[in-house]
């Protein structure tokens, strides 16, 4: 009996006793897919893409910090390395031997650290305007950050929240902050507002913004690509963010198998209406959703790998 597609049906779990929350896309039979979000997004992201990809079985995330997931513990800083370990442990409840990730942004950035610290769990991985990069942090300013990041986590977050008279007002000030259409802003407000006194506000973390006194070196970089063995694509949209693509090049040295694939457009290119389906076509070729042969994977295939 065929399954049926899930369309973004939402579902949570606990890791180290939190909630992690998400939204279930595609084929539960189809080949274990996890969806990263960017820096301050959430699974909505993927809202666009996700149902052209209806083949997989996609878990879209929402991050510790971000969309519905419950806020870190007090005291408990944001790393890369920390959503890393929630992704995993998150893997070992779902009982996947191996899988696939898509991931945009940071979600692209954690993904590909994914990938080359789990090469033998990693099947493929696709990342859209983001990658494993040092940032061009000079070792003065990581040693200056290591002390900004302690400050600021003793005196927290000192400026109260801004409150939006509606989730329309939210959606243009992103419009205003970043290069995003308001329809494609929309989709993020609509999963990432809370409603206060006198309006709405956003639910993710402030800590979220605050600086990180933990970064990888290039070199560090450079060693953990290396040993990526799975095939990875990444989509750099020429109008996107700019902080990883000064290193693609030094990227694509380390990294075995990396094939990077140049697009017109904005950083959210996935989830814009105007290009999602240019998107997609990469995706579902790099992911072989066209070929003949039927590569679904039930989940007891997946179990007894």
């Amino acid at each position: 009996m065929p399954h049926a597609i899930r369309l973004g049906e939402e579902t949570e779990f606990e890791i180290f006793g939190r909630k992690m929350t998400a939204k279930l896309w595609g084929n539960p039979a189809g080949y274990p897919t996890l969806a990263i979000h960017g820096w301050l997004d959430n699974a909505g992201t993927f809202d666009r893409l996700a149902p052209l990809l209806s083949e997989l079985n996609i878990i879209a995330l929402d991050l510790a910090g971000h969309g519905k997931s419950d806020h870190r513990a007090p005291g408990v800083q944001y790393h890369h390395g920390d959503y890393v370990l929630d992704i995993m442990s998150l893997v070992e409840t779902l009982g996947w031997s191996t899988f696939n990730l898509i991931g945009h942004s940071m979600g692209g950035q954690i993904s590909s650290v994914i990938a080359a610290t789990f090469p033998d769990r990693v099947n493929q991985a696709f990342m859209i305007d983001g990658f494993a990069a040092e940032g061009t942090y000079s070792d003065e300013e990581r040693v200056a950050g290591n002390r900004q990041a302690i400050e600021k986590m003793i005196t927290g977050h000192t400026r109260p929240a801004k409150v939006f008279e509606d989730t329309q007002s939210m959606a243009l000030r992103v419009t205003q902050a970043t290069d995003q259409t308001l329809d494609a802003a929309s989709v993020l407000v609509s999963r990432g507002h809370k409603i206060v006194d006198g309006g709405v506000s956003w639910r993710t973390d402030p800590r979220i913004r605050y600086p990180s006194s933990n970064r990888f070196t290039r070199n560090q970089l450079n060693i953990m690509l290396q040993q990526s063995t799975s095939p990875a694509l990444l989509i750099v949209a020429e109008q996107g963010d700019r902080w990883y693509q000064g290193e693609v090049p030094v990227s694509e040295i380390h990294h075995p198998n990396l094939t990077v694939v140049r697009l017109d457009g904005p950083h959210h290119i996935h989830l814009e209406a105007d290009y999602v389906n240019q998107v997609a076509d990469l995706a579902r070729a790099f992911f072989e959703l066209d070929k003949a042969d039927d590569r679904t994977v039930e989940h007891k295939q997946v179990l007894s790998a």
